[in-house]
């Protein structure tokens, strides 16, 4: 742990920045880091709070923690549960901001001791659980829940979710993910030419992105029977793919860029995103594709729908079908990258993601 949130000193230190400290908590352990981290970067940028980072120690080997620290984010280290909830109660936060799953029990326990106020802020879409799983849900929201002043939603359906375990609307707000969109932006000629040619791209093959760290979730199977109706299938760049959707997809032209350290690389470099997926929020995904321009190809799921509904360029299609899918594909290939327009531009952005946390942090409605 950081010698300044010691025990002994953390209270002085407290003391002497005189603002609230706003401390964040996530089992986040990407090696590429991602628009999450620009997130946080973007809340560090706010001078009226101290924010701090509670991760696992593994992601002190990552260069995004050289950035957070830049920022001004204090970072702390946690290796267990246990270690997240002593960690909390010891630094004495103003407010607790638990992101994902993995830590929200652990450090709900730890703000109660320190008597501070909680997030928990819900990103996944993998909402359906039955039996036990379901029933440790409900005990946890029943529970531990209790404890929590605000819920964060990035989708509608997550707000159902809590619905189901009794979580009143009044303690929940619905916050689609933003993108930082000085980062992710129409490549000119020269970086997407770079980009390409990184993954060997000759000037006329066609590119598309995919992202298949789940093959189930994510649909590559849906991707690889659509490729499979193509006479011409493109080149599929995935980043992140697990083995089985790289087994899936072993009869494309597939180019699998592994980890990679900037994704703007990947959607620079292809001519379309294919988002098949069986369930999913609203993903960084899709942000930052199309804050690049990049023509998406996705399913109709209800937080994408509700926010990329009027982008001219994502196309919804029933990635059930094969050759509807390969053919809205094809369509997507043949069309120029489309910038998001202004209102799409305010929809997604950081800045304003930024100022609804920020207003909450500060003990304004968040609704």
């Amino acid at each position: 742990m950081a010698a300044a949130f010691d025990r002994g000193n953390a209270a002085a230190e407290h003391d002497r920045w005189a603002k609230p400290l706003i401390l964040h908590a996530a089992a986040f352990a990407n090696p590429a880091g991602g628009s999450f981290i620009d997130a946080l970067v973007r809340l560090a940028a706010n001078k009226d709070f101290t924010t701090a980072f509670l991760c696992p120690p593994s992601s002190a080997a990552f260069a995004w923690t050289r950035r957070l620290e830049r920022a001004g984010v204090r970072i702390l280290h946690a290796a267990t549960p246990l270690d997240v909830a002593r960690s909390v109660a010891r630094v004495a936060p103003d407010v607790v901001h638990a992101h994902f799953a993995g830590w929200m029990l652990p450090a709900a326990i730890g703000a109660a001791a320190a008597r501070a106020r909680v997030a928990w802020h819900l990103h996944s879409g993998a909402t359906q659980s039955r039996g036990a799983r379901d029933l440790a849900r409900r005990l946890k929201y029943a529970a531990a829940g209790r404890l929590v002043e605000r819920f964060f939603c990035v989708s509608p359906d997550l707000v159902a979710y809590l619905d189901r375990f009794g979580i009143a609307a009044t303690r929940i707000t619905e916050l689609s993910n933003g993108v930082d969109l000085g980062r992710f932006h129409v490549p000119s000629a020269r970086e997407r030419e770079i980009a390409r040619r990184a993954f060997g791209l000759a000037p006329n093959d066609r590119a598309v992105a995919f992202f298949g760290r789940d093959a189930t979730i994510k649909g590559a199977d849906r991707l690889a029977a659509a490729l499979a109706t193509m006479k011409s299938p493109p080149y599929v760049v995935t980043a992140a793919a697990s083995p089985e959707t790289l087994s899936l997809l072993r009869a494309a032209p597939v180019i699998d860029a592994g980890h990679v350290a900037d994704i703007r690389n990947v959607l620079w470099a292809c001519d379309a995103l294919v988002l098949p997926s069986r369930v999913e929020t609203v993903t960084y995904a899709l942000l930052e594709a199309r804050a690049c321009g990049l023509p998406a190809v996705v399913s109709p799921l209800c937080g994408l729908v509700r926010v990329f509904s009027e982008d001219a360029g994502t196309a919804f299609v029933s990635a059930d079908d094969p050759r509807e899918l390969a053919n809205a594909i094809d369509g997507a290939l043949q069309c120029d990258r489309a910038p998001l327009d202004a209102v799409m531009r305010q929809r997604v952005s950081l800045d304003a993601w930024a100022c609804v946390l920020s207003a909450w942090y500060a003990g304004k409605s968040a609704a």
